[in-house]
């Protein structure tokens, strides 16, 4: 009999031990949500990985989507949301400020190049110099995000647009329109992946990163096309396109401009302590997951002298006033 309790006694302890275990590798973890561009998944991951290894007490939730899309769920959508971060820093400024952000923080730059891949047509062919050519000939599948989701699209159209002007060839922006198909407007990466191996799709604009960390072939457009240079930010203005507004049936007018990615801790975030302490990890250390990813970061990231008065001070050490 002591012998049958000593047994009962030690699977208890066991079990017990067992759970114990269990309950610590499974703690219950603070969540904190970021809504970013689709272009920021393989260096996020990464970052949030880094993080959650020195803060196994949080779960870093990302979802990837085009910028004005990731807006979108929590200004539309009312999705809770933590940080908000766009390809395009306009972004936040038009559809977010100020009911749901105060500032606006400037933490990389890109460039917009033509990716391609063995099966596309022409691919033996394409360069820097004929690139327009081969997208204008009638058997050529061509594509790009929706403009009104995400950056990446409306700027596709606007280096055609400014294609025109730099090669000064008059009516070049309609016929490379025209030969443009509606439904080669793609938004998942894993579809785009597919339709450009399948040889679906021959060519689609994508950021340089992007098509660095996807390993892509890839066409470098001029710096007076591809929106990377500061330098070039008037002649970027010259390309205009009318987009979706804030408000139901209202439209907006995006101009050409440099890349420059933002992010923002949304107004009434959820785990707000939590989400500001990601943050200044991203701003810091996570800096050189972005510069490993192909990105050009901003470094000190900035943000505008008067929203200043905005930035929680936890960032206030790391983030620059422009």
């Amino acid at each position: 009999m002591k012998s049958k309790y000593s047994f009962l006694i030690c699977l208890f302890l066991l079990l017990s031990f067992f759970s114990v275990v269990q309950a610590a590798e499974n703690p219950q973890r603070t969540e904190v949500i970021v809504f970013h561009a689709g272009s920021l998944n393989g260096p996020f991951q990464k970052i949030a990985n880094a993080y959650e290894a020195i803060h196994p007490e949080i779960k870093v939730v990302l979802e990837g989507s085009g910028s004005r899309e990731a807006a979108r769920k929590v200004t539309e959508l009312n999705r809770p949301c933590d940080i908000v971060a766009s390809a395009d820093y306009e972004t936040i400024d038009t559809l977010m400020k100020p009911e749901f952000a105060k500032f606006n923080v400037f933490f990389a730059r890109n460039k917009a190049v033509l990716v391609y891949t063995d099966k596309s047509k022409y691919g033996n062919e394409i360069n820097e110099e004929n690139w327009y050519e081969i997208l204008a000939r009638p058997d050529v599948e061509y594509g790009h995000t929706d403009p009104n989701l995400d950056p990446g699209g409306y700027r596709a159209v606007l280096s055609l647009q400014l294609a025109e002007k730099y090669y000064q060839l008059p009516g070049l922006y309609q016929r490379l329109e025209n030969n443009f198909h509606p439904t080669n407007i793609v938004n998942d990466g894993k579809v785009i992946q597919e339709k450009l191996h399948a040889g679906q799709l021959d060519y689609f604009f994508m950021y340089e990163s992007s098509a660095k960390q996807g390993g892509y072939h890839y066409v470098k457009l001029p710096e007076q096309l591809d929106f990377s240079s500061l330098e070039y930010a008037g002649y970027y203005q010259q390309a205009v396109l009318k987009l979706t507004g804030k408000a139901e049936g209202s439209f907006v007018e995006v101009k050409g401009q440099p890349i420059i990615y933002g992010l923002t801790l949304v107004n009434n975030a959820p785990h707000r302590k939590e989400a500001l302490e990601f943050l200044e990890f991203l701003l810091t250390d996570g800096q050189e997951f972005m510069n490993t990813a192909g990105f050009i970061p901003i470094n000190p990231p900035q943000v505008r002298e008067d929203e200043m008065l905005f930035l929680p001070v936890e960032l206030q050490h790391v983030v620059k006033g422009l």
